[in-house]
């Protein structure tokens, strides 16, 4: 049953799925984007608003800790479908973005990275249903491993964010991305096809808070229960601490041995972005085939031995880059093919066991980036590194538990 009460439905004919997934891409690259500046960017960030490095990743939990949200917006979107709540995300992406851009102060900038955590909490768990209901399971690697090329395509920004900071002021890349947002959040209204609900409710009472509210408790109620769900959150917390425990000061790894400014910070990225790139292809045309799994196994492992690697590889910053790629590439081909595994986990509660991993996840790199600045010394990850690679041989112990499904 699709709902027809939607006032956003006032829009032109609904597009196609595949103008959909356009304009998904699209929305997702654009709010990405301050995730990864704050990754680069934190020491120049924490300088403009006069606090330590420390506070500094602070703002960076704070946004990540919106994901104790996400598992509302999971269960909104079974009910009333997808599109609402990436709607209402990308809206909210571009308040906190001209926030940022406005209030120069640590105070307000700690509201407005929450507002742009909640915009990503909100938009990442209606998409995962709306193409969860649109895909079957075999086909679901590769339609979650196009989407996810937002991710890689969010750091072709970089350097012009950095070119910006170091020329004009650290609060420019965010007034551009607030000014870029309101069209964003225009076309996501018009591009998206309509919504269905995941479990056959969709009246305007069924969708409102408290109904939500009531039906998410039971169906925390109900994965709680599932022993074979609740191992399949795990690794999503897990290698989201081990990523953030190193990535939160690599940027001041660069900076500090390396002496690079905040301009070639931007274009160390383009490195990044390629391995991204190429991790969300090879899932998209790998996982599938290969078993989603078994795949994930094999890339856990091979991150965890380029978190290893990757302190001792200080004779130059070509090696460094080189490291950097490969720890790069299968991070993000586990993070991405963890997504498809947890979709085929409860069709009933797919946007709920989703939002609940990414509610886990979030909790985890907000705990990791106090511990990652805690870590870190002056030029120096050696501490940070073996830690990542310990979490991710908790990770193969989980796996060898857990079982696909294929909902």
């Amino acid at each position: 049953m699709i709902p027809t009460a939607d006032p956003l439905d006032s829009r032109t004919p609904a597009a196609d799925e595949k103008t959909g997934l356009g304009a998904i891409l699209v929305a997702r690259t654009i709010a990405n984007v301050p995730y990864r500046m704050t990754t680069f960017f934190l020491p120049a960030i924490s300088r403009g608003l006069g606090v330590s490095l420390s506070a500094g990743g602070t703002l960076v939990s704070v946004a990540s800790l919106m994901g104790l949200l996400a598992p509302f917006f999971g269960a909104y979107s079974d009910r009333a479908g997808g599109r609402r709540t990436m709607v209402f995300g990308t809206g909210v992406f571009a308040i906190g973005a001209l926030l940022v851009a406005g209030l120069p102060w640590y105070g307000a900038a700690m509201v407005a990275f929450g507002l742009i955590g909640l915009a990503k909490m909100a938009f990442d768990p209606g998409m995962q249903v709306f193409l969860g209901q649109r895909v079957p399971y075999e086909q679901r690697g590769r339609v979650l491993g196009l989407s996810e090329l937002a991710w890689a395509f969010s750091l072709l920004a970089m350097p012009l964010c950095g070119w910006l900071i170091e020329k004009v002021s650290w609060r420019a890349p965010f007034l551009l991305l607030g000014v870029v947002g309101v069209p964003v959040w225009w076309l996501t209204r018009w591009a998206l096809p309509n919504d269905f609900p995941s479990n056959g409710s969709g009246s305007a009472a069924q969708a409102r808070a408290g109904a939500v509210v009531a039906a998410l408790r039971d169906q925390v109620r109900q994965v709680a229960r599932d022993s074979q769900s609740l191992l399949a959150l795990a690794p999503m917390a897990l290698i989201g601490f081990a990523q953030v425990n190193l990535l939160v000061v690599y940027g001041a790894w660069m900076e500090d041995r390396f002496g690079l400014s905040v301009s070639n910070l931007g274009l160390v990225t383009l490195v990044i972005g390629v391995a991204e790139l190429a991790a969300e292809l090879a899932v998209a045309y790998v996982a599938d085939r290969a078993g989603k799994r078994r795949s994930v196994f094999v890339a856990v492992v091979l991150t965890g031995l380029a978190y290893l690697a990757l302190p001792h590889l200080t004779g130059s910053l070509g090696l460094v880059l080189t490291g950097t790629a490969v720890m790069t590439f299968f991070f993000e081909f586990t993070i991405v093919a963890l997504l498809p595994l947890l979709s085929g986990m409860n069709a009933e509660a797919r946007g709920t066991v989703m939002s609940l991993g990414r509610a886990a996840g979030a909790t985890s790199r907000a705990i990791a980036a106090p511990v990652g600045v805690a870590l870190y010394r002056f030029g120096d990850i050696t501490r940070n590194g073996p830690v990542s690679a310990v979490v991710c041989f908790l990770i193969l112990v989980l796996l060898v538990r857990l079982r696909e499904r294929g909902h």
